[in-house]
């Protein structure tokens, strides 16, 4: 189940495409099995509070922190996730997992800005997103050490730089990640 990845305890919000004028979205949950019955069944210490979309990005603006998980169709999910981005400064910081926890078909890791085309070939896309991308994928397999060692060097570039323009800095995609590949290289000795 699409809920298998919940923390033993903690708040998920349920941003369910319900607006009449979405019935494609609306669509898609039908799939699910009442929430209700699994978060009894699996996750009896995690709060279930369901939202509508426009609701869950307000919260999601006001309340940031009362939202651990939010699960959302592709449409709304999408949306949110980039609302999310923004909200943490920048959509090239924020990475996604599409994750099938049966692990009978392939997951996804990825930014969640996508490949952003319209910079594509620029050298100003800030690469961090994909990194973090690159170490969901990492804990995924099960490499959580490689995982943890991507993420230091992340932290570390974070803190020290050089960033992006979208960050506030001037250094191009490739010196970012760069120094990316130096500090994992820093942190791999330490």
């Amino acid at each position: 189940a699409a809920l298998g990845l919940l923390p033993a305890a903690g708040l998920l919000s349920w941003a369910e495409g319900s607006e009449k004028n979405q019935k494609k979205e609306k669509r898609a949950w039908q799939d699910i099995p009442p929430r209700e019955l699994i978060r009894r069944r699996h996750f009896p210490d995690v709060e279930l509070t369901s939202y509508l979309v426009d609701a869950a990005a307000a919260r999601m603006v006001t309340e940031p922190a009362s939202l651990d998980v939010v699960v959302a169709s592709n449409l709304y999910a999408d949306i949110l996730t980039d609302l999310g981005a923004a909200l943490q400064g920048s959509l090239g910081l924020a990475a996604s997992a599409n994750l099938d926890p049966s692990r009978r078909h392939p997951s996804l890791f990825e930014p969640v800005h996508g490949s952003a085309p319209q910079i594509a070939g620029r050298g100003i896309a800030n690469p961090m997103a994909t990194v973090w991308a690159a170490a969901l994928m990492l804990e995924h397999l099960g490499e959580r050490d490689a995982s943890a060692l991507v993420l230091r060097a992340l932290e570390r570039v974070a803190r020290e730089g050089p960033r992006t323009a979208d960050v506030g800095g001037r250094a191009s995609t490739r010196e970012v990640g760069a120094a990316i590949v130096e500090a994992v290289g820093a942190e791999d000795k330490d």
